[in-house]
Parts: C-alpha cells; structure tokens; sequence
C-alpha cells in the first residue's frame, strides 16, 4: 500500500527535476521528499526516477503515472474549495491584471473555469503591458512575468517558467522555409523586440544570433509582435501561449532552456486576506502546474 497524498511528492520531484528543488517548492526540507518519495516507490513497487548528479529523471514507469497523478492533485483541490465554498462566503469581485497575451491565452480560461465552479465570484481583467501596483489597490491579483521580490508588500508563489521559441507565419514558411534552430536564423528576416521586452534573458539569448541587418522591423508588446508575424515579415519570439494559440503562426522549433522567462502569481497582502483571493490563486497555480506547455 502507498500514502495517496505522497503524490504531492512524486508530481513536485517531477516538475522540479530533484529532491532539493522539490523541498523548496514545498517549504519541508529535503530527507522528507526523500523519505517520502522512496516510501511511495516501495508502495507502488516501482521505481519512479532515475538518479543521478544532475537530479531525478522519470522512468518509464514514473512517466505513466504522472498524468493519473495530475488528475489526484486536482480531484484534491476541488475538494477544497468545494469545502471553501460550502463553508466560507466568497462573493465578490476579483480584480486580476496580467500582459495581454497572458490574459488573453491563460487567465481568461482559468477565470472561466473557476466561475463554474463559484459562480458567485465577479472578476475585472486588467490587461496591462507595465505592472500595476497591487500594493496601491490597483488590481488584487497579477500574473507577472520577469523577477519579482517577495516581502511585505507582495505575497504569492513562482510558477513553471514561460517557455518561448520562435515563429513565423504560415505563408512566410511556404516561401522561405522555417529555421530549424538558431543557428539558421541567419538566413530569415528577423522580428525583434524593442523597449522592456528587448532587455529579457530570452530576448536577450535570441538577439545574440541574429546581426543587426536581419532586423525589418522592432515591435515593443508581444500582441505587437503577433500581428507583425501575421503578415509573414519575417520570424520573431513569442511565448507558446501566444504563438501556439493564434491562427496562421506556426513554430519554427522547439522552446530551448535559455528561451524561458520566470512568472509569479502575486497579491497585496491586504487583498490576500480575503477569501475568494486565496481561493483562485490556489485553484490557478494548481491548474496551471498542470500545463503540459510549461514541462521542463
């Protein structure tokens, strides 16, 4: 017999790559993932991970098992805030702000989702490229991608990387063909960023391969660089929930390690006091964890 709750474990090893990382995500410390994880393999009579310097790599076995594991972990938090909603009033209006894209490909569906489930909760979408400031009472809630500083004023939880990789139109690849990495950007037109988005380590890494002739044009949103894209001027980065949500873009390759940027969830500590806030950002950290785009 296994702890059905040691999958917690197992799915945080997964989504970390080891023991260490796991443990932080967590907040217990590393021998208790360890323990755990060893106690859930001797349970199932499987080996789950193959170890190594590097960290903690799925078997086959172990990779089985972790969309059946995905599906406790959210059966779990439903139950939660099904008892949340029996037990606590969360009317309300949610105020949540995020960058365009990620409003328009990410937060729209996760809002949508959870109404099903409180329909009682109202929300305000705040699209918005520059941050807002929660601790003012701009917005309740951000999704917000670069670094953030944790403390007194904010309060929240870093989510999976963003990954982002390069695209271009479907009639721009039918004329001059796709690169296959970023070694071949040399021979494309190339899309770039321009202001905040151009100082990004993804933008930055991308940049690096490209000379500065192959620049047509610059764009300083990522909805801006979508629509420039569109009309087949050449190849640009977009995050996959961009690029792989908008008709007539298509990948060029695979998101590489350096080609990610770091997102958070976020709130003011006044607004975190309320329920109904608790309440979502729970529902989407778990939800969006569960982003098979957003694997390592």
């Amino acid at each position: 017999m296994y702890e059905w709750s040691d999958l917690r474990i197992f799915l945080a090893v997964e989504r970390e790559g080891s023991t260490l990382a796991a443990a932080r995500t967590l907040n217990v410390n590393q021998t208790t993932v360890s323990r755990r994880l060893q106690a859930l393999e001797h349970g199932l009579g499987l080996r789950l991970f193959e170890r190594s310097t590097r960290g903690h790599a799925l078997t086959p076995q172990g990779a089985a098992l972790v969309a059946r594991a995905e599906a406790v972990e959210v059966a779990a938090k439903e139950v939660e805030l099904e008892a949340e909603r029996l037990t606590r009033d969360l009317t309300g209006v949610i105020r949540v702000t995020a960058a365009e894209s990620i409003m328009t490909h990410v937060v729209s569906r996760l809002i949508t989702a959870y109404r099903a489930v409180h329909p009682e909760v109202r929300f305000e979408s705040l699209s918005a490229e520059d941050r807002l400031a929660l601790e003012r009472g701009e917005a309740d809630i951000a999704f917000r991608a670069g670094e953030v500083q944790l403390g007194d004023t904010l309060i929240g939880q870093r989510l999976p990387d963003i990954p982002w990789t390069v695209y271009c139109s479907e009639s721009y690849a039918a004329t001059h063909g796709r690169p296959s990495g970023l070694a071949d950007l040399a021979d494309h037109t190339v899309v770039a960023y321009s202001g905040a988005p151009s100082m990004q380590p993804f933008s930055i890494h991308f940049m690096s391969h490209v000379r500065g002739e192959q620049v047509v044009a610059t764009c300083n949103t990522v909805s801006n660089m979508t629509g420039v894209l569109r009309t087949g001027m050449g190849v640009g980065m977009l995050n996959v929930f961009e690029g792989d949500g908008t008709p007539g873009l298509v990948r060029c390759f695979s998101p590489l390690p350096q080609m990610a940027s770091p997102w958070w969830l976020v709130a003011a500590p006044e607004a975190y006091l309320q329920p109904r806030i608790r309440s979502f950002m729970a529902y989407a950290a778990a939800r969006i964890r569960q982003d098979r785009r957003l694997a390592r």
